[in-house]
């Protein structure tokens, strides 16, 4: 999802648009999860659900302020495209962009996983050959955990405004963890 067709330059509509992508994003991850158990090559789909969820998710957070400004979720290369992942991730762990509690804490062992994890999706978005590491049930679980946070637990946007989205999410969520908890382990 790297960009939200057309970009809107009002905050509600996108944080409508990123909540909708997140959504759709994991379906896809959690149906690819479950058919994971007895086919692992269909991890990699379930990678690019979950960075595609998080990247909307992480659209939304940012979009979620009064103070909001486009440009927080703009790539700075591509003005017409959403920020990539990683840099979306640093903007929500800056207090430039986020308060506590809606900032991300991010550990250095989640960092990791979110890295392996956006490994296996990007191998799989450019047809590269596709090795999941033995973390790949756990990566999954920390990007499911931030997405929880930034949607669930600690939304920047007005979470009444969005409630059939965010009862959806949450219901995806709980499937996908149930799918993960199921995944056969390297």
């Amino acid at each position: 999802m790297e960009t939200i067709p057309p970009f809107s330059a009002d905050p509600q509509a996108r944080i409508t648009e990123a909540l909708r992508g997140a959504l759709e994003a994991l379906k896809l991850a959690r149906r690819e999860a479950e058919g994971g158990a007895s086919d692992p090559a269909r991890r990699r789909w379930t990678a690019l659900g979950l960075v595609s969820a998080l990247q909307a998710a992480l659209v939304a957070a940012l979009s979620g302020y009064d103070t909001a400004r486009e440009e927080a979720v703009r790539d700075l290369a591509h003005p017409d495209r959403i920020a990539p992942v990683a840099m979306l991730l640093r903007r929500a762990r800056s207090a430039e962009y986020l308060n506590r509690p809606e900032r991300l804490e991010l550990t250095g062992s989640r960092q990791r996983a979110l890295e392996r994890l956006m490994a296996v999706r990007n191998a799989a978005v450019h047809a590269l050959r596709v090795e999941t590491p033995e973390t790949f049930a756990d990566d999954a679980m920390a990007a499911a955990d931030l997405i929880a946070h930034l949607v669930l637990e600690a939304p920047a946007f007005d979470a009444a405004a969005a409630r059939l989205q965010t009862v959806l999410i949450a219901d995806e969520l709980k499937a996908l963890r149930a799918a993960l908890v199921q995944s056969p382990r390297d």
